[in-house]
């Protein structure tokens, strides 16, 4: 593991314990990233444990867009559901 990513995994674990969120497993990290010299955005990904399979880390992501579009779509049901009550 490089010391960036032992640390970031350090660091998400020990928040997630502080939070009583359980303890980390694997993790994808994510970011885009801003050149402080040029302004040109870049992409980082970084996971944890570091030797994780390629496969491993697309289904981590693929999972997370997941739910994410689960909530999304829940969102918008629940504010149709409270526009269609509004309008009766």
């Amino acid at each position: 593991m490089s010391q960036l990513t032992d640390d970031i995994h350090q660091a998400v674990a020990g928040a997630l314990r502080a939070h009583g969120a359980g303890l980390l497993s694997r993790m994808v990290l994510v970011l885009e990233v801003v050149d402080e010299e040029t302004g040109e955005l870049g992409l980082y990904t970084e996971a944890s444990p570091a030797d994780m399979p390629a496969w491993d880390r697309a289904g981590l992501i693929r999972y997370a867009s997941l739910d994410l579009a689960g909530e999304i779509t829940a969102c918008r049901v629940a504010d149709a559901g409270e526009a269609d009550e509004e309008g009766e």
